[in-house]
């Protein structure tokens, strides 16, 4: 019988024992990043500092919501016995990381005590994200901090690389992306920066900067240049720093040189900038040849016009070189055109001043008046200071768009308001009468129907959408494409 106890004693040991609690689960350790307040970031043992897990929230939260991937963080201290990259499929797959039908999940997973990282990546992500990428931002961006325990720094960087190289690769075409992880002869450079950009990438950006830059310098240039000096051939000039951009790349591919980008941002300004200054020089070579014979206000009239368009602050704020002396120059010659004395013709001696505006205009027609109220027309009225005889000129504002009158024959038939007698809706057009009316005789026009455009659906339900803004995405649904990469420090 004591044999008999003795075995049954130690049957009821190894059933003790093979009941006991199990060795815990380390994924259950480690929280789901959405349970936790829509976070990015998960650090159980509060690895990282408070102000890292900010920062790296908002950068992956606004990743997230513009469809672009979906990127998870986790940092532990330990898995156990686990295997990183077992565990990083396990975590990916369990928490659905990324939108289901893109598949454009990431999972980056940090365990301190195997000294490995590692990049879990999504279907989606495995041609905008191959094995090699992954590999080089973990060794040439993260590993050397993390050899220092830096992981803060580590985190940081090692994401922006990410999202550096996301945002190079959602520019190129479909077509054109790298299909599989096996490393392309002329793969992209990882820049200790987190640049995740070829040189070839880097002079592309550099050309397309120059290209806008300097079209829109060139088409304001011409804007502000006079109006009989203006001519789309001088569009070229645009086009020569980004000429000289392909140039420096054909023939330097591999050009790293701060101060040839310097020299080409200063060709894009300097180009539409001198070709500004020059058609100014060439409107006053035309102006010093008009005939003698022109009088004073004929030479004011051509020379507003050619200037009609230049808008003050502009050509002072973007071409200020050598445009701020001379509009200081060109405004006194306008004002001593109109302002200066003339000389009486009905006696001899005399000199005709011009008036202010407030005894000018108890001279003026009523019709004058009427004009100047409209400000279709600015008069300026001289008199003798001995025979009081008075001379009125007559200065047309260029840009105004008041009409003659047909009754009373001065320009001062003004646009009325519009009244409309059906409101558009999203579903059909309306329509209103357009008529005016003189400021003078008070002169009506015959009302004139005109159709109103049917209002846009978007327009009236966009109020009640925008109010989903704000919070990430939640993207859950993607699975594992078993690409990515680790390294170990």
């Amino acid at each position: 019988m004591s044999c008999f106890y003795r075995a049954l004693l130690g049957l009821l040991l190894v059933v003790v024992v093979s009941c006991g609690p199990a060795a815990p689960d380390p994924l259950e350790a480690i929280p789901d990043p959405k349970t936790l307040d829509e976070s990015y970031v998960s650090d159980p043992d509060r690895v990282l500092r408070p102000a890292t897990v900010q920062l790296l929230n908002s950068q992956l939260r606004a990743l997230d919501q513009s469809g672009r991937a979906h990127i998870d963080v986790v940092v532990t201290r330990s898995i156990g016995e686990a295997v990183p990259k077992t565990t990083a499929t396990a975590l990916f797959n369990r928490w659905k990381i990324g939108d289901a039908e893109k598949d454009n999940g990431l999972l980056l997973l940090l365990v301190l005590d195997q000294r490995r990282v590692e990049f879990e990546t999504g279907y989606g992500l495995e041609a905008d994200l191959p094995d090699i990428i992954c590999f080089r931002i973990q060794q040439q961006i993260m590993l050397p901090l993390l050899r220092d325990k830096r992981y803060d720094e580590a985190l940081t960087q090692g994401v922006q690389a990410l999202m550096v190289h996301l945002a190079a690769s959602a520019a190129v075409p479909d077509s054109s992306r790298v299909a599989t992880s096996s490393p392309a002869p002329e793969s992209r450079a990882v820049a200790p920066d987190g640049a995740t950009l070829t040189p070839h990438d880097r002079w592309v950006g550099l050309g397309t900067f120059c290209a806008l830059g300097s079209f829109f310098l060139c088409m304001l240039a011409i804007g502000l240049s006079p109006n009989d000096h203006r001519s789309f051939t001088f569009l070229w000039l645009g086009l020569v720093p980004v000429g000289l951009v392909g140039l420096l790349n054909l023939l330097h591919p591999t050009i790293d040189d701060n101060a040839s980008l310097y020299a080409i941002i200063a060709l894009s300004y300097l180009l539409p900038c001198g070709y500004l200054h020059w058609t100014v020089l060439q409107l006053n070579r035309r102006y010093a040849a008009q005939p003698a014979a022109l009088s004073r206000r004929e030479r004011y009239t051509y020379l507003e016009r050619q200037h009609s368009s230049v808008q003050t602050f502009f050509r002072v704020l973007f071409f200020p070189v050598g445009m701020l002396v001379y509009w200081l120059w060109h405004w006194r010659r306008m004002h001593q055109l109109r302002a200066a004395p003339y000389a009486c013709s009905n006696c001899s001696g005399g000199t005709m001043h011009r008036l202010s505006e407030k005894q000018d205009d108890a001279l003026l027609k009523p019709g004058q008046a009427a004009e100047e109220k409209t400000r279709s027309i600015d008069y300026d009225v001289f008199q003798c200071t001995q025979c009081h005889q008075t001379l009125v000129i007559d200065y047309k504002n260029l840009g105004t768009t008041v009409k003659p009158c047909p009754q009373c024959q001065y320009l001062t038939l003004e646009a009325q308001e519009p009244t409309v007698e059906l409101a558009a809706t999203t579903s059909a057009t309306g329509w209103g009468w357009k008529q005016s009316r003189c400021a003078h005789c008070q002169h009506q026009t015959k009302k004139v129907r005109y159709t109103i455009a049917r209002k846009s659906s978007s327009s009236s339900s966009s109020g009640s959408s925008s109010s989903s803004g704000g919070s990430s995405s939640s993207s859950s649904g993607g699975s594992s494409g078993g690409g990515g990469s680790g390294s170990s420090w």
